[in-house]
């Protein structure tokens, strides 16, 4: 069954709230609101108090919250991507995640280590080289330069100090959504 606004839904105890409501007649309703605010209280509602603000007045059930006691007829007024849980689920996927600092400076070590490594590789085949050693010979040296140069440990030690780190801020009880 597929719900458009302005159908008319009844709402019983332990049903979840199919689309956001507007309601026009309860029986102690009440709803809990947790999975849209973090809130565990139980929330009543009534078809008689109404407020501007759609968040705060309680004549409205939203998507995505259950009623916990008593039942209600409500109008749907938005359904899908259009409910509150909808826009805020399509603006969590649309805020762009920029780069952490700790992610450029990993990437800006990452270029001068390269850099280095590769610079050392081509001196020493162009020393190598002016040398007379045979071309075989040169590139096999300058590859053994190249890798010789990249720190094998590099994964493990940033996982550890992100680790630690991630430890530190949880011990000050510090909410962090991109480490």
């Amino acid at each position: 069954m597929t719900l458009v606004p302005g159908d008319i839904v009844e709402v019983l105890t332990g049903d979840n709230i199919p689309a956001d409501l507007v309601l026009i007649k309860t029986s102690d309703m009440k709803v809990n609101n947790s999975s849209l605010t973090g809130e565990s209280e139980e929330l009543v509602r009534s078809p008689s108090d109404k407020n501007k603000n759609v968040f705060e007045t309680k004549n409205v059930a939203f998507f995505g919250t259950s009623c916990t006691s008593g039942s209600g007829i409500g109008i749907v007024f938005k359904t899908g991507d259009n409910t509150v849980i909808g826009q805020i689920a399509n603006l969590a996927q649309s805020a762009s995640t920029g780069k952490t600092p700790i992610a450029i400076e990993i990437d800006r070590f990452i270029i001068i280590v390269c850099a280095i490594a590769i610079g050392a590789g081509l001196f020493f085949f162009i020393i190598n080289f002016i040398l007379g050693y045979d071309i075989l010979t040169n590139i096999i040296f300058m590859i053994g330069i190249i890798v010789a140069n990249v720190p094998e440990g590099l994964l493990i030690t940033i996982t550890v100090c992100m680790t630690l780190a991630a430890q530190r801020m949880a011990a000050r009880r510090v909410l962090v959504k991109n480490l």
